[in-house]
């Protein structure tokens, strides 16, 4: 205790380094994230959903998260509805490009 007595300018240093540090470190855990919305058409289940969306994350993993950010107590789903997807998993969004006829995947 007696050594931050004798250097008040470190101590001042270090403070200013601590202060800064810890700031950078909660604004960076609190960065908004931004959200994708689909609409359900007839035949989509969560499980046929998150073969097109979910990328490289686990499929129950993805649900999860759907089923969360989405306030739904049950992984039923309806036509016309939509689902807000977090970007974080929606690492994978299908071509909407023209398909031709014959074309297959």
């Amino acid at each position: 205790m007696n050594w931050f007595k004798n250097n008040p300018f470190i101590s001042l240093l270090l403070g200013v380094i601590l202060s800064c540090t810890l700031f950078f470190v909660l604004t960076a855990n609190e960065q908004e994230e931004s959200h994708n919305e689909i609409f359900i058409k007839d035949g989509d289940t969560l499980w046929t959903l998150s073969d097109k969306y979910r990328g490289n994350t686990p499929k129950q993993d993805w649900i999860s998260e759907v089923m969360l950010v989405n306030n739904l107590n049950t992984q039923m789903i309806h036509a016309g509805d939509s689902l807000v997807i977090p970007t974080s998993l929606d690492q994978y969004a299908p071509d909407q490009g023209v398909e031709y006829a014959g074309d297959s995947e």
